[in-house]
């Protein structure tokens, strides 16, 4: 199960760190990025970090499951 959540958590910070940019985050207005870029960037990220994001569900749930078979 912690595997999975750790999948999820991982997931949604590749994301996070896609919309950002490479610079990190904007210290000042000019330097935002316009919201095209943000959208190209989540754009080649998202089916992966989606696949790794089920993927993880799906060891949270299986965890769960076995955990919940091996209790009396």
């Amino acid at each position: 199960m912690a595997l999975g959540l750790l999948l999820i958590a991982g997931s949604a910070l590749w994301v996070a760190r896609a919309a950002e940019g490479p610079d990190g985050p904007a210290r000042t207005f000019s330097e935002r990025r316009s919201y095209n870029q943000v959208k190209e960037s989540l754009h080649e990220v998202f089916p992966r970090a989606a696949g790794l994001g089920l993927a993880g569900l799906a060891l949270t749930l299986l965890g769960a499951r076995l955990r919940a078979r091996s209790r009396p």
